[in-house]
């Protein structure tokens, strides 16, 4: 009997498609039929149906043909007065809309997927399992020839620690966002500068909280490619204008409006209220981030990740520039998770994905450095 020869290539890549159809399968056949669903059908079909009563129709009606009875009750009702407000009051359905609308690439995303014949609801989570399984394959022909090739097949067990199948499964647009540090790891590891520079602000059209990500990445950037300094400044200029123009354009609510909605309290009528966040609301809810933090097995795993990253790099890699992916890999996310944690403390799983991957992604590297050393 053949034995099989793990080093090889066409393996290693067997097994990720095997992984990639098995969520696939998974979300396609148990997708996570999430409230915000509704939202994001809402706000991509915005774009064709500008009637409040009419969008307000054409959403609920369309979601009752798509989910079972059981489904439907629980997205409309559940006993939770905010739901049935949603679904029964479309002047306050519509006051929730800024909250999907500052997502723009994902929502048309949505919309162009429906074009060719998919439910506009199952189109949420199919672009979400698009996303994943891209990402994925870029991850693995970004490092195949720089990780270890053993380690490689652990790169997936990571993934589903953290939480890459119900992130997948969701209708939101956080798989997005794992397939934009997926191409900005893949240019990033290529050395690929001035493409990145102009794609890094389009990240803000997916998710507005990459405004963080894209400026750390570009002062790291400005830091390792000194003739780049100028266009960093100008890409991250960039951004500053798509992210003003969102929450322009889509009229969206401020960090209070968003902290109070996300942390205290969900009202049916944001644009009405006044909305203001004191120190002792802070606190409370920044308290019980932390103590649910330290409850979250994806939250510690990443600690872990992160201070075995460092305590190698301490040891085995004295210089930033000569080991600059395993330094930015894990950089990045530290100080990506502390700004986001600090604004809006949650540790879900689904904000951070990428972020916990691009760590494990470092601990891999630095770990090839030293099978390579001791072979």
């Amino acid at each position: 009997m053949k034995k099989i020869n793990f080093n090889n290539t066409n393996i290693l890549f067997a097994y990720y498609f095997v992984f990639a159809f098995t969520i696939v399968l998974v979300g396609m056949l148990r997708p996570a039929l999430n409230w915000d669903m509704i939202g994001y059908v809402a706000a991509a079909k915005h774009f064709e149906i500008m009637g409040i009563v009419e969008l307000h129709q054409f959403v609920f009606e369309n979601l009752k043909n798509f989910v079972t009875p059981d489904e439907y009750f629980l997205l409309t009702d559940g006993n939770s007065q905010y739901v049935i407000d949603m679904a029964t009051k479309p002047e306050l359905f519509t006051q929730q809309l800024p909250f999907y609308e500052i997502r723009p690439l994902y929502t048309l995303s949505i919309l162009l997927i429906s074009k060719f014949g998919v439910n506009i609801f199952a189109a949420t989570y199919v672009m979400s399992l698009f996303s994943t399984v891209l990402g994925i394959f870029l991850l693995l022909l970004t490092f195949k020839s720089k990780i270890h090739m053993g380690l490689l097949y652990i790169l997936p067990f990571f993934l589903m620690f953290f939480g890459i199948l119900s992130t997948a499964k969701l209708s939101t647009p956080d798989a997005m966002v794992f397939l934009s540090l997926s191409i900005f790891i893949y240019l990033f590891s290529k050395e690929k500068v001035m493409p990145l520079l102009i794609i890094i602000p389009i990240f803000v059209l997916v998710r507005t909280d990459m405004i963080i990500f894209n400026f750390i990445a570009l002062v790291i950037i400005s830091f390792l490619y000194k003739d780049c300094i100028v266009k960093s400044f100008l890409s991250f200029l960039m951004t500053i204008a798509l992210y003003l123009f969102i929450n322009h354009y889509f009229h969206n609510y401020g960090w209070s409006t968003i902290f109070s909605m996300t942390l205290l309290e969900r009202v049916s009528n944001p644009a009405d209220v006044n909305f203001t966040v004191s120190v002792i609301d802070y606190i409370h809810a920044f308290t019980r981030g932390v103590y649910t933090s330290l409850d979250d097995r994806a939250f510690l795993g990443f600690i872990s990740v992160v201070a075995s990253s460092l305590i190698l790099m301490r040891t085995f890699t004295k210089s930033f520039s000569d080991n600059k992916e395993i330094w930015a890999y894990t950089v990045i996310p530290i100080l990506y998770i502390a700004i986001h944690f600090i604004l809006f403390p949650v540790p879900w799983n689904r904000f951070f994905i990428g972020f916990y991957t691009m760590a494990s992604i470092a601990m891999l590297l630095l770990f090839s450095q030293l099978i390579k050393k001791y072979d």
